[in-house]
């Protein structure tokens, strides 16, 4: 159902009621170069989540994608085949410069800088943050 929202473009008032449901959910600015982290709702994976009604349905998202598409709104639009990941590893964390928009292959090679806590880079995406 979100896929769907994320290739509308929402009325101002839907995205300043989002905006307004991030700020009160996210754990604010935090200190420079650091997570901004959520303090709302978690998936059964760690991710954090916000349900929201828009137009009278109920949807399901994930509060980094949200976060994201809200920042970016207007520049460009999500589709299901690309990943907003967290190059900081923070399931938990929602600050846009610690996210990058990217394809799963990207994502996944991701999971290896975490487990060898070095990255050697991702050709034509953002280092992780490790």
């Amino acid at each position: 159902m979100a896929s769907a929202f994320y290739a509308s473009v929402p009325s101002l008032h839907t995205v300043q009621r989002l905006k307004n449901l991030v700020e009160q959910k996210s754990g604010g600015a935090g200190a420079a170069g650091a997570c901004r982290l959520w303090v709302g709702e978690h998936d059964r994976y760690g991710y954090a989540v916000l349900r929201a009604t828009v137009a009278g349905k109920r949807i399901h998202f994930l509060a980094h994608r949200l976060a994201f598409f809200l920042h970016f709104l207007g520049t460009m639009i999500l589709i299901d085949t690309m990943n907003v990941s967290h190059i900081c590893h923070n399931k938990k964390c929602i600050k846009v410069e610690r996210l990058s928009y990217e394809p799963q292959s990207v994502n996944n090679s991701r999971k290896k800088c975490l487990a060898t806590r070095e990255c050697t880079g991702h050709h034509g995406y953002p280092k992780c943050i490790l």
